[in-house]
């Protein structure tokens, strides 16, 4: 029914003017598939079929009386604010307006036309992450299934279009997991794997084949400084960022493997289109045991695990197969400057990042690859036999530490040594940061509470420590920064989490509110303003936010074309003036995407055959920006972001541009929104 939809809706759009273009709301209401078929890729065969995207729901009844869907009131407008993807039908649906206050406001259905629902605008109030006049919009009483957009009929403005569907958040948990085989190191891109089909949408036929790249990891030596352990096989992994390093520090495995534990039935196999599918293991868990397997690999025979696996001086770094640069690894601090970036990370973290990935491996895994969660065990005992009698030089060795014993604790729960670390740690005070630095953010020392109390090991005193941290830290913390848009520590002058890699704390936000509710930790709340609160974070990642900007990659396929088009990235960024890295037919616009708003700034107008992978995180607003591009509105921490991908742009020996402190992607960010989706997504 949508392709019919899609195709009239074409016709329909080549009647109207300029100032109505049709766009993309993407995804499928009428559509409930279990996902028994998403092991199906379509390779683009409908890739000249241009959809506009309104996507109606499949009501069973045709669009009008004319066969055809009428033209869409109005002009797309970034003042209107609104989840790109939409709401569920019972999900409070509150839209935001900079301006307008006490206007009229109309829902009309995509369909038809029709006016479903009159509403008046709020007053304003200002946002002090945006400093934006705000005014809402409760639009809880439209719960009926189908494609709808905001119509102001006194300003003639409209809004993107979204849906309302019990499945509108599948694609985003769907194409943010399924952008980890576009960063798998050490393996072939190929279609039907490589393409933009996914979750039961046919995509606009995009595509981002490659071959293996970097197969000198099958026997590669020591870097400078490191102890030299010979020629070491250090296959698999994924690329840290935007680029190709494989460094152990937050690599966001805790929070993928915490996405499949606490919401198994979002996750199926067959479902991300990968070429494991059809095995019988969920997709989710093939594609984390990519990375988990190199962890594996990384382990010395003391149960230390070096820091990483960096490539330096290439000539040429896209596609990934044509890179060229010298690969080594390093059983030391990774070090920075002189062209190796990841820089920092000593044995003991990466040894407790790699202790506590695995050891809670070891426990999703029992249940679907019996082998495989034995070597990860066997792995993180071992590791945790070294990690236990070091001595952690600083908070973050300190914190791994604790957390990567509780979770060890659930692999094997007679482990005397990581009972009494647990035991020691100061969870009441969150490590000191309770009441000043901590905030709900956190993925350190809010995985070992996890741990604790999905474990029960850890003792009743730690328990009740626990919860009444997590209430102050976590519940607390988020309900006091709340705002129209999601709301995080810092605002004018202080951006504090308003930093690099702010999307990862927009995440995480959400995510450990869904967790402390799930333990029923709700801080004096209801369990429904604490859900809420939580999906404030996630409508922000998707489009509900100052910029109107999905921070996801090149989503318009699924319904949300106001996405990032150019991220910081070795594969598919900008090419000029770096010269090194970068591709054209990936950095921009796609030329099948209609997009009203873009470019979002004028300078930033490029387009290509297919723009970046779909679903990658990019970093986010930036209020600490070093560089001297222009970041419009940057005193205000929520709008300080660019689409944008250039590297440097040399100004004598000043870099210029540093859109990495802006739009790369990084593993670290991707698992948080993944786990954060994951509570959202149909079962």
């Amino acid at each position: 029914m949508r392709r019919r939809l899609a195709l009239l809706l074409v016709l329909a759009s080549a009647c109207t003017e300029s100032t109505t273009p049709a766009e993309d709301a993407g995804v499928d209401s009428g559509l409930t598939d279990s996902g028994t078929d998403a092991g199906s890729i379509d390779t683009g065969t409908d890739a000249g079929l241009v959809d506009t995207g309104t996507g109606p729901g499949d009501s069973g009844q045709p669009p009008d009386d004319a066969g055809m869907a009428p033209p869409l009131e109005g002009t797309v407008s970034a003042e209107i604010h609104v989840d790109h993807l939409g709401w569920r039908p019972t999900d409070r649906k509150v839209a935001v307006l900079v301006g307008h206050a006490g206007e009229a406001v109309e829902v009309r259905r995509i369909r038809d036309g029709a006016a479903v629902g009159a509403y008046t605008a709020s007053a304003t109030a200002v946002d002090e992450d945006s400093g934006d006049a705000a005014a809402t919009v409760d639009l809880s009483a439209l719960t009926e299934p189908g494609d709808y957009y905001l119509y102001l009929p006194t300003s003639g403005l409209r809004s993107y279009s979204f849906e309302v569907a019990e499945t509108v958040y599948d694609i985003a948990g769907l194409a943010a997991a399924k952008s980890y085989y576009f960063q798998r190191c050490n393996h072939d891109r190929a279609l039907p794997y490589a393409g933009d089909a996914l979750g039961g949408h046919p995509g606009l036929g995009g595509r981002w084949v490659d071959g293996a790249c970097h197969l000198v990891d099958g026997a590669v030596g020591a870097g400078p400084g490191s102890p030299d352990h010979g020629t070491l096989d250090l296959q698999g992994g994924w690329h840290d960022a935007g680029d190709y390093q494989k460094t152990l520090w937050g690599r966001g495995v805790p929070e993928l493997l915490f996405a499949y534990e606490l919401n198994p039935g979002a996750w199926r196999d067959g479902q991300l289109g990968i070429p494991e599918g059809g095995n019988g293991v969920p997709d989710l868990l093939d594609e984390v045991a990519w990375e988990l397997d190199f962890y594996v690999r990384m382990q010395r025979p003391d149960g230390h695990f070096m820091s990483s696996l960096k490539g330096h001086a290439a000539t040429v770094l896209s596609p990934p197969s044509a890179s060229d640069e010298a690969r080594v690894y390093f059983d030391t601090t990774s070090p920075s400057g002189g062209e190796w970036s990841g820089g920092g990370v000593t044995l003991t973290e990466a040894t407790g990042n790699a202790v506590l990935s695995l050891a809670h491996a070891a426990v999703v895994y029992a249940a679907h690859d019996a082998a495989r969660a034995a070597t990860y065990r066997a792995a993180a005992l071992n590791g945790w036999g070294w990690l236990s009698a070091a001595n952690p030089a600083n908070a973050n060795e300190r914190r791994l530490r604790a957390s990567a014993a509780a979770a060890v604790l659930r692999a094997d729960p007679n482990e005397a040594s990581a009972l009494a670390v647990v035991r020691a740690f100061s969870w009441q005070t969150w490590d000191g940061g309770r009441g000043s630095s901590a905030t709900p953010s956190d993925t350190v020392v809010a995985a070992g509470a996890w741990h604790c109390l999905l474990g029960g090991g850890c003792g009743a005193d730690t328990e009740a420590a626990i919860r009444d941290a997590a209430a102050q830290v976590i519940v607390a913390g988020a309900f006091s920064e709340s705002g129209v848009y999601g709301g995080m520590y810092g605002g004018p002058g202080n951006g504090w989490e308003w930093s690099w890699g702010s999307n990862r704390a927009q995440s995480m936000y959400g995510a450990n509110l869904m967790i402390a509710a799930r333990f029923g930790i709700l801080g004096g709340h209801g369990m429904d303003e604490v859900v809420e609160r939580a999906q404030r974070h996630l409508h922000f990642m998707l489009g509900l936010n100052p910029l109107a900007m999905v921070y996801l990659t090149n989503m318009a396929a699924y319904g949300a074309e106001h996405s990032s088009f150019q991220i910081y990235h070795a594969w598919f960024s900008y090419t000029g003036n770096d010269g090194d890295h970068g591709n054209a037919s990936f950095n921009g616009r796609p030329a099948a995407v209609e997009e009203p708003l873009y470019p979002y700034y004028p300078d930033d107008a490029q387009t290509s055959m297919y723009g970046p992978a779909p679903g990658l995180v990019p970093g986010g607003p930036n209020f600490y920006y070093s560089a001297g591009y222009t970041i419009p509105m940057r005193e205000r921490p929520a709008y300080a972001y660019r689409d944008f991908s250039v590297g440097c742009e040399w100004t004598g020996s000043a870099c210029n541009a540093s859109s990495w402190e802006i739009t790369e992607p990084a593993l670290g960010y991707q698992g948080p929104f993944v786990l954060l989706a994951s509570f959202f997504m149909s079962r």
